[in-house]
């Protein structure tokens, strides 16, 4: 019996019995089938283990992540590269129980995507991807040139996309902000914008594998070809800076202009909030 059938079987078991206990569960269903090296390798795992096999066979559903313990929610968090998320009190309780289930669901189904976009890449787009995720030294070609370790690229980019998602994520509960905001007709960056775009520097630094899209946008007064390049300039004014910690390379400017307001209505409160650059990290 191979693993995957095996390890796919014990799932669909695990999951129809109703007790509890990982590990009794495990041998309730080894001494349903014959033994043999893959039986006593699934034997030998702990409940953790068990765990982590059944969430890479089939991955589990928030029903089924809620129904878990703190313990068990912890190694699949730690498993899929989201410890920087998980807070503990003083006697090791897990206090963001929701937020630790909803960051293994979003990573379980960006991991899903991300796969799917991978394998449907040419190679030389794969090794474009690595190269700009500072993988360029995994990259194996063969006597005429082409990939040689197409699998284990895929493989290290989907881990590389997982911990850049549990940055970014981390990042997020910790930054003042991923939105600056702008005067009326104005590209100028103040003090207090100075100091959030130096910490976002500073992620970029701490995390060489994350990259950023600079979004620049304008209200709605002014002609839309007008606002298109008020936007690139406020972002690209953003960019300048940022490329004093020589990130240049890793950052893209994009303009919406008018287009993608924040706020609708033709009132201050909505125009100043749409005078704006957003950060967003891939």
């Amino acid at each position: 019996m191979s693993k995957k059938i095996l390890l796919l079987s014990s799932v669909i078991f695990l999951s129809s019995c109703a007790a509890t206990n990982i590990s009794e569960l495990g041998d309730k269903f080894l001494d349903l089938i014959n033994p043999s090296d893959d039986a006593t390798e699934v034997a030998m795992l702990s409940g953790e283990e068990n765990l982590i096999a059944m969430d890479e066979a089939g991955g589990f559903t928030i029903d089924e992540l809620e129904e878990l313990s703190n313990d068990e929610l912890i190694a699949i968090a730690k498993e899929k590269g989201l410890e920087d998320l998980i807070l503990l009190d003083e006697d090791g309780n897990l206090l963001n129980r929701d937020q630790i289930i909803n960051a293994i669901v979003e990573s379980a189904a960006l991991l899903e995507s991300k796969s799917e976009e991978l394998e449907s890449m040419s190679d030389d787009e794969l090794i474009e991807v690595a190269v700009s995720k500072g993988l360029t030294e995994l990259i194996v070609l063969d006597a005429d040139g082409n990939l040689a370790n197409r699998d284990e690229l895929v493989e290290a980019l989907l881990e590389s996309a997982a911990a850049t998602e549990a940055a970014i994520s981390e990042f997020g509960n910790n930054a003042d902000s991923f939105t600056l905001y702008f005067a009326y007709d104005d590209t100028e960056i103040d003090e207090v914008a100075t100091r959030t775009i130096i910490q976002h520097a500073n992620f970029m630094q701490e995390n060489p594998s994350v990259n950023l899209r600079l979004e620049g946008h304008a209200d709605e007064r002014g002609t839309r070809e007008y606002n298109l390049a008020l936007g690139e300039n406020r972002a690209l004014s953003v960019k300048e800076v940022l490329g004093l910690y020589n990130l240049d390379d890793r950052i893209i400017v994009v303009s919406y202009g008018e287009e993608s307001p924040i706020l609708t209505g033709s009132n201050e409160e909505a125009w100043e909030k749409n005078r704006r650059v957003e950060f967003s990290y891939y």
